[in-house]
């Protein structure tokens, strides 16, 4: 690649190096092969043709390709350093089954087929170089056939970054530079997405801060950060409140973005508010995402206070159960659910005072003050509440919306509240409507 010296001289270095690098060395130390160069877009070979030759990558980058019978492309890797084109098609002795292509000026090493299978006849070194060669791809093309089983687009394309920037990477101090000219429709085809899918995908990877682009090139956050925010997103889905606080605590010890590892806690949450809304989980699977949720968060929230970050909320809602009243679980799901929306949410907990509930409201200024009751004998706090805060001038500041299975929709009128809602996610949607009307007013 044409800055590659430029890249060493700046003390980059590649996060990793594989058994590609051993078999260049070998066969220039023994003058094996032929030096060939390709420009860019140029084909090394076509799917279907005769293998007459294979190709070692010395330097730039091969894509290996496919066309179904449909006219659509799917790519299966992009071989970079001490990347082998061709030898498994000659070893099943078929015609090649991917088309080659050079996506960046590149340099090979080119054996001709006769003397490729001399050299695996009469040297075990070169056979078993090119064997872990082959085992490796054997082993990344298992994790794609694995990927596309499990993962969402959104989760493959992450996937495949991090094998691009493992395999075509260099470190710098702003992150890892994947070091290729990708076209959003060239990383669609590694994914199985269209050129418009992975143009979003890449936007909201951009918003989670996962990548970014200078010029023409991607950079990502290094992988093992990555992982860690990946584990601390499916802690949440789990409903494991001890993964959950493990890897909080890892992301600190790692000096990872602590918005990034808020932003993951509440990417798992709203995963798992789809999953519910489409009907894949129960309730009680939400609720102990929640408390997973609710278990990690002080720590994420402490390491942002700590370092005085700002951190943009749709609005800010103080909430609690009434007075009398000491239940936790819905209340804590609605906290959760808004947290995971964008809200900045104030729990005062069980058992709330209306002089409590006031107070709030002064030292907050909050645009929502969100109630709840489940006991019969507590349903006229809200009414408490509520008069207060018309007494202290404060009501036509403030929206009011109340829950709980002790309230009703009269309930509500008669009390004045802005809105009732008797369900966790029906209270989210509620709570967001009225914070885009307060904020359009």
């Amino acid at each position: 690649m044409s800055d590659l010296n430029a890249s060493m001289k700046a003390n980059e270095f590649k996060p990793h190096l594989d058994q590609g690098l051993d078999l260049i060395n070998f066969l220039e130390a023994n003058q094996i092969g032929r030096l060939k160069q390709f420009k860019k877009e140029r084909i090394l070979f076509w799917q279907g043709d005769p293998v007459e030759s294979i190709f070692i990558v010395k330097q730039g980058a091969i894509k290996l390709s496919s066309i179904s019978i449909d006219g659509k492309t799917y790519t299966y890797s992009v071989l970079g350093h001490g990347g082998l084109a061709g030898a498994e098609a000659f070893l099943v002795g078929k015609p090649h089954s991917t088309m080659a292509e050079a996506i960046e000026d590149t340099e090979t090493l080119v054996i001709p087929v006769q003397q490729f299978q001399q050299l695996l006849s009469i040297n075990p070194e070169f056979s078993l170089l090119v064997m872990k060669k082959l085992a490796e791809e054997i082993h990344s093309l298992t994790g794609k056939v694995r990927d596309f089983s499990l993962l969402d687009v959104q989760h493959r394309l992450k996937s495949n970054l991090i094998a691009l920037a493992n395999e075509h990477g260099y470190i710098t101090d702003n992150g890892i530079r994947i070091d290729l000219d990708l076209t959003h429709e060239e990383i669609g085809e590694m994914v199985a997405a269209n050129r418009t899918t992975i143009t979003a995908c890449l936007s909201e990877l951009r918003r989670q801060g996962f990548l970014w682009t200078q010029g023409r090139r991607m950079y990502i956050i290094p992988p093992d950060h990555i992982e860690i925010l990946d584990n601390l997103d499916q802690a949440v889905v789990d409903g494991s409140e001890d993964e959950a606080t493990h890897w909080a605590l890892q992301s600190i010890e790692n000096k990872i973005d602590p918005l990034k590892s808020l932003e993951a806690l509440t990417s798992g949450m709203r995963r798992v508010d789809r999953l519910f809304a489409r009907d894949e989980i129960d309730v009680s699977d939400v609720i102990l995402a929640a408390y997973a949720m609710k278990s990690a968060i002080p720590i994420i929230e402490q390491e942002i206070d700590k370092t005085g970050i700002t951190v943009k909320y749709m609005g800010t809602i103080v909430i609690g159960t009434v007075q009398g009243d000491i239940h936790d679980i819905g209340r804590t799901l609605v906290t959760m659910l808004l947290k995971a929306r964008g809200f900045k949410v104030v729990d005062l907990g069980s058992n709330v005072s209306a002089e409590t509930f006031l107070e709030a409201v002064k030292n907050y200024q909050p645009q929502i003050l969100a109630m709840s009751t489940l006991m019969t004998t507590t349903t006229r706090e809200p009414f408490k509440v509520i008069e207060a805060l018309t007494k202290e001038g404060l009501r036509k500041q403030i929206k009011v919306i109340v829950g709980g299975s002790a309230i009703s929709e009269k309930m509500c009128q008669e009390m004045g509240a802005d809105g009732y809602e008797p369900t966790a996610h029906r209270a989210v949607e509620l709570a967001w409507r009225l914070t885009r009307t307060a904020q359009t007013e």
